[in-house]
């Protein structure tokens, strides 16, 4: 019999994020894991919300990496680690799917709706935290990140973070091959769905490519007004209308 989990954490917002909650979780954190528990119910898996740091002198997205790095989820077959900002809209059970070491889906619309940073980030070899430099330091010369299969006209493959299905299989192999979070973070500062990315773009992991309507994004795929696909991404602001919907 299978054990599969969803897993959710919630990250203590701080400085200049502060109106999105705070230590304790707002209504729409609250909405987020009111679907997730609801789900999970109905794919008969276990949910855990955690608030617990794991990587506690790093920062807390990174905490997110938990269910690779903490043996405590060893436990468990295939885990789906979700962002709180999501509602799940489907009743297709997604640990159903034949997959590779993780399915996540490719961030459409990346490479030109967030263009200067695109540059600036990834591209600029001269920038002092630029991820291509960084990877080519890791991987070598040669490297750079693969092309999406699902979505060949995009420049390259960019997961989003908020949607991860591993397996187990999966999360042994990336325990054992991920560069450690420690120094990924002393030379990038950037968070666990960048690090995602760069060690996912190692060949030795089969990552399987979900379409966009497992991930879909506010102002990207949908209007925050009319939201659409299975699970539904409600970024930045159009979070706050997940309380209503839920």
């Amino acid at each position: 019999m299978t054990n599969n989990l969803i897993f959710q954490y919630y990250i203590p917002y701080e400085a200049n994020d502060a109106h999105l909650g705070g230590v304790e979780m707002p209504d729409w954190a609250k909405a987020g894991s009111k679907s997730a528990k609801s789900y999970a119910k109905k794919c008969n898996a276990e949910y855990l919300l955690t608030h617990d740091r794991y990587f506690k002198h790093l920062d807390p997205r990174l905490d997110a990496l938990k269910v690779v790095y903490d043996p405590f989820f060893d436990q468990f077959d295939k885990i789906l680690s979700i962002d709180l900002d999501i509602l799940i809209k489907t009743d297709e059970n997604i640990f159903d799917f034949d997959i590779g070491d993780i399915a996540m889906v490719h961030e459409l619309g990346i490479h030109q709706s967030a263009a200067g940073w695109m540059r600036r980030v990834m591209e600029s070899p001269g920038h002092e935290r630029g991820i291509i430099a960084y990877g080519k330091k890791l991987f070598g010369d040669d490297w750079m990140f693969p092309k999406s299969e699902l979505y060949p006209k995009e420049k390259f493959r960019y997961m989003n973070g908020g949607v991860q299905l591993w397996s187990k299989e999966g999360r042994h192999k990336a325990r054992k091959l991920f560069t450690s979070v420690d120094h990924y973070y002393m030379h990038t500062r950037y968070t666990e769905q960048m690090y995602l990315n760069l060690q996912l773009s190692n060949p030795e992991f089969n990552v399987t490519e979900l379409d966009w309507t497992w991930n879909s994004l506010a102002s990207r795929q949908w209007p925050p007004e009319k939201p659409r696909g299975k699970i539904q991404h409600f970024i930045n602001a159009a979070k706050f209308k997940m309380p209503e919907l839920v």
